[in-house]
């Protein structure tokens, strides 16, 4: 699942002349955000044996203080059609205790589907006053 921001290009051009400290400040902020998306989203995904839970990782691309890195929460790695499975269908049984439960789950509040879109969800809805607040910290 990729979610585009509206005005991401804007902010590159943006920072791409801005000082030295902004870009510092933006890109420790964007990291920060998504060790959250992957925190939150490790309290979602479905777990038995936590193999799927162990698979999520962070990656970070375009690292340096110049340009706006990009960071990526990926689960499942050799094994990510699994987790793409378990990520979109609703009709799973998702227990909410590993080897138990009573049911399929809610999404967001006990572990099953959407474990990574709806923290992604949230934090997007974060992103811009976070990044805005960064700004003004070191400003």
């Amino acid at each position: 699942m990729a979610i585009r921001l509206t005005g991401v290009q804007d902010l590159r051009r943006i920072l791409a002349t801005a000082p030295l400290e902004i870009r510092i400040a933006v890109n420790q902020e964007i990291h920060k955000i998504a060790n959250e998306m992957l925190s939150k989203s490790k309290a979602l995904v479905p777990f038995e044996d936590g193999i799927l839970r162990g698979s999520g990782i962070l990656k970070q691309g375009g690292a340096g203080s110049t340009t706006v890195t990009s960071q990526t929460v990926e689960y499942g790695g050799p094994a990510a059609p699994y987790a793409l499975v378990q990520h979109e269908n609703m009709r799973f049984f998702h227990p909410a205790k590993a080897r138990g439960g009573t049911g399929p789950g809610t999404p967001g509040q006990t572990r099953g589907a959407k474990y990574l879109e709806i923290p992604a969800k949230e934090a997007q809805v974060k992103l811009v006053p976070r990044l805005i607040a960064a700004i003004k910290a070191v400003t």
